[in-house]
C-alpha cells in the first residue's frame, strides 16, 4: 500500500505541471485519488476509521456533450471482505473496473462543479475470484487551476453476489486535458472606459470608483448610487446617503421632525415620556400612556383618559366618560339610581310609574277595607294588596311609605294607635309576600290628616283610609 501511495503521489505532481498550459479544448480529464473502501457487514450509519482500508485510484473522463462524461475508474486496493453475516471478514488485495455516466450540474470552467453519476463495475479478489456492483455516487470538484480541480466522490456499490454491498470514498486531483493549440490572449473590455474590466465591473457602462466595483457615486458621500437613496444629496451610509439634519438615524425625507432628533419609532420625532407618542400628537407629553389615548394615561384601559374619565378606575363606554353602566340605559352607574334596571334619563336611571299602576295605588286608598275598630283585612281588600305587591316586584329599586289614617271619631290616642296597626297590617302582609323590609316604612297619623269633612257620613268614611307612596330614594 505504500507503493501505491508514492505511486499516486508521483502521479499528482506530473499531472499539476501538466496543468499549467491553457487549452481551447479539453474533452479528456484525468483523475487520481486516494480511495477509502468499507466492505463491512452489515454497513453501518456509525462509521469509524477503522472500518475503512485504503486503495489508489486513477480515472479517464471522457466529455460527451454538455450535460454527460463517460468515466472508466481503475482502483487498487486492500480490503476487508466480509465471508459470512456474522462479521467475519478476510483481509485481501482487490482490483475495481467501472464504466460510469457522470451527470454534470455546472460546466467545468465554474468554480463549483458537482455531478451524479451511476454505471456497472467488476472487481477481482485476491487476482482470482470476480464479482460485480453496480456503483451510484456523487461527485464534487472544486477548481484550483484553470484545467485543475481538488476532486472528491463518494458511492455506494450494490453487489450481485451476496456480501459485496459497500461504501467507497475518494478524494484527490482531476486535470482537464486539452486538444489544439493553448488559447489566445484574451482582450480586457472595458465598455465605460473607467479602468475596471466588464467582468469584474458591476455597472459596465456607466464610469465608475474603484472601491465601488466600477459603480459611481454621483454626489460623493461614500455611498454608491445604487444604494443611494439620495444619489444627488450627501448624506451618512448609516441612512443610505440621504442626509439627515438632526443625527437621529432617520434621514430627512422620512423624519417628521427633521430638526428634532427623535427614535425611528416615532419617524424621527422626540418621545420624552417613551410611550411612542411623538410629543407633537403627545395630549400628555411627560407622562406614559397608549396611542388610543393619544399618549395619556388610562388606569382602567377603556379608552378615556384619566384626565377626562370621570370612573377612571372602572371601564366605561366612551359616551359616558369612562364610567360603566350596567344596564345599558345610557345613565351612568354612578347616577343611576336602578343600575340593574334600564330606565329614564329623566328619572334618575330609573323605570317610571306607569300610569295604570299610579291609579292602583290611589284606588288602594279606598279599597283596603279593615273590620271596623280593628286592623283585620276585610276579604275584599286582598286582590287590591295583591295588585300593589306585584307593582314593587315590577319596580325593585322604588320603596313604598305606608301609612294610617282614621275619622274623628273616639279619642286621639285610640285613633292613632288604629291607624298605626292598620298601616303595620299592610306592611306585614307585604313581607310575608317577599318584599324586603328594607323597601318598606310605615307609620299613623291617626285623625290629624283629614281629607274630607268628618261632619259628614261621606267625609269620614274618605277619612278612614290606608295610603301607598311609592318613591326612589335620592
Amino acid at each position: 500500500m505504500k507503493k501505491l501511495c508514492f505511486t499516486l503521489f508521483v502521479l499528482i505532481c506530473l499531472l499539476t505541471n501538466q496543468a499549467h498550459a491553457q487549452y481551447e479544448l479539453a474533452k479528456d480529464g484525468l483523475g487520481v485519488r486516494a480511495t477509502f473502501p468499507n466492505f463491512q457487514y452489515p454497513i453501518s450509519n456509525e462509521w469509524k476509521t477503522s472500518d475503512f482500508s485504503t486503495g489508489a485510484e486513477i480515472e479517464y473522463v471522457r466529455h460527451l456533450n454538455k450535460a454527460l462524461n463517460l468515466a472508466l475508474p481503475l482502483r487498487i486496493m486492500k480490503a476487508r471482505l466480509p465471508v459470512d453475516k456474522n462479521g467475519a471478514a478476510d483481509e485481501t488485495s482487490a482490483i475495481n473496473l467501472d464504466a460510469t455516466l457522470q451527470l454534470k450540474f455546472f460546466r467545468e470552467n465554474n468554480f463549483i462543479y458537482p455531478y451524479l453519476y451511476a454505471g456497472i463495475g467488476a472487481m477481482n479478489e485476491d487476482f482470482s475470484a470476480f464479482s460485480y456492483a453496480a456503483p451510484a455516487g456523487v461527485g464534487l470538484n472544486f477548481r484550483l487551476a484553470t484545467h485543475t480541480y481538488l476532486s472528491l466522490k463518494g458511492e455506494y456499490r450494490f453487489g450481485f453476489d451476496e456480501l459485496r454491498n459497500n461504501v467507497q470514498l475518494g478524494a484527490g486531483l482531476l486535470v482537464l486535458l486539452g486538444e489544439g493549440n493553448t488559447q489566445p490572449k484574451v482582450t480586457i473590455k472595458d465598455t465605460d472606459g473607467d479602468g475596471i474590466p466588464d467582468n469584474q465591473d458591476l455597472c459596465p457602462t456607466v464610469a465608475g470608483l474603484p472601491q465601488f466595483n466600477g459603480c459611481p457615486d454621483t454626489d460623493g458621500d461614500g455611498t454608491p448610487d445604487g444604494e443611494d437613496e439620495c444619489p444627488t444629496e450627501v448624506g451618512p451610509v448609516a441612512t443610505k446617503g440621504c442626509p439627515d439634519r438632526d443625527g437621529d438615524g432617520v434621514p430627512d425625507k422620512d423624519d417628521l421632525c427633521p430638526d428634532q432628533p427623535g427614535p425611528v419609532a416615532t419617524r424621527g420625532c422626540p418621545d420624552r415620556d417613551g410611550d411612542g407618542v411623538p410629543d407633537k400628537d403627545d395630549q400628555c407629553p411627560d407622562q406614559p400612556g397608549p396611542v388610543a389615548t393619544q399618549g395619556c394615561p388610562d388606569r382602567d384601559g377603556d379608552g378615556v383618559p384619566d384626565k377626562d374619565d370621570r370612573c377612571p378606575d372602572q371601564p366605561g363606554p366612551v359616551a359616558l366618560r369612562g364610567c360603566p353602566d350596567r344596564d345599558g340605559d345610557g345613565v351612568p352607574d354612578r347616577d343611576d339610581r336602578c343600575p340593574d334596571t334600564p330606565g329614564l334619563a329623566s328619572n334618575f336611571g330609573c323605570p317610571e310609574v306607569t300610569k295604570e299602576d299610579k291609579e292602583t295605588l290611589t284606588f288602594a286608598m279606598k279599597a283596603v277595607q279593615f273590620e271596623t275598630a280593628k286592623s283585620t283585612f276585610l276579604t275584599q281588600s286582598f286582590e287590591v294588596l295583591n295588585r300593589i305587591v306585584d307593582i314593587l316586584k315590577r319596580y325593585p329599586d322604588y320603596k313604598m311609605r305606608i301609612s294610617g289614617h282614621t275619622d274623628s271619631v273616639g279619642s286621639t290616642a285610640s285613633n292613632q294607635a288604629l291607624s298605626e296597626r292598620r298601616a303595620q297590617a299592610c306592611y306585614d302582609y307585604f313581607i310575608a309576600r317577599g318584599i324586603s323590609a328594607n323597601r318598606l316604612s310605615y307609620a299613623g297619623y291617626g285623625k290629624s290628616r283629614p281629607i274630607a269633612d268628618n261632619r259628614t257620613a261621606a267625609g269620614r268614611e274618605q277619612n278612614r283610609r290606608v295610603e301607598f307612596e311609592i318613591y326612589l330614594e335620592e
